[in-house]
């Protein structure tokens, strides 16, 4: 002869949680019935609940050894794919590291090459005239002729003209006078003078 008995008071009976009763019924475990919308667990009277007790206790001891072990082998798990992961940023590092070391080459070699270009784009100052010195008049282009070249309104031109003849006079290379008359060097770039004359 059997009988019904809720979930939670064969769970009470048996020293276990409720979820694990229901994990029971679902797994096939225990024999459930469903009484108007209820579930209701079919015991047989001849199996003393003591022992179903007892042999409850036994399965959840096998069952936390069972799990401590799978716990066991997942730390195991993690700890190797610690190790995996560290071993690869290690060698993720040591190429970023050599990597950047060939960037830092690379920038220097750049450098050297501009500076290198720089030199030759760069306009050696002619060596300083006196009055006694000769000119070769071929390197040079009046300022009045360059204020043309430059297409300088005649507001501008005057300007340019003073200010080219205060740059000659604090030493500026690319301006000398020739025979009274103030000369710039062809070759100079003067978007310097251009930029101040706005």
């Amino acid at each position: 002869m059997s009988r019904l008995i809720k979930p939670s008071e064969y769970a009470k009976e048996c020293g276990i949680s409720r979820q694990a009763v229901y994990a029971k019924i679902k797994k096939g475990l225990l024999k459930a019935k469903k009484v108007e919308g209820q579930i209701f667990i079919e015991l047989d009277n001849s199996i003393d609940i003591q022992k179903k007790r007892s042999i409850h206790q036994e399965v959840n001891k096998s069952s936390h050894k069972d799990l401590l072990a799978a716990k066991d082998e997942t730390i195991k798990i993690l700890k190797d794919t610690i190790e995996d992961l560290k071993a690869t940023n290690n060698l993720i590092i040591g190429t970023l590291k050599g990597e950047v070391d060939l960037l830092k080459e690379a920038f220097g070699e750049m450098q050297q090459l501009y500076r290198t270009q720089i030199e030759h784009l760069q306009v050696k100052e002619p060596p300083k005239l006196n009055q006694n010195s000769v000119v070769d008049v071929k390197n040079y282009i009046s300022v009045r002729e360059l204020s043309k070249v430059l297409n300088l309104d005649k507001n501008d031109r005057k300007r340019f003209k003073k200010a080219a003849l205060k740059m000659q006079e604090s030493g500026d290379f690319r301006f000398t006078i020739i025979e009274d008359e103030l000369y710039a060097l062809k070759n100079a770039d003067y978007s310097d003078f251009l930029e101040a004359l706005k």
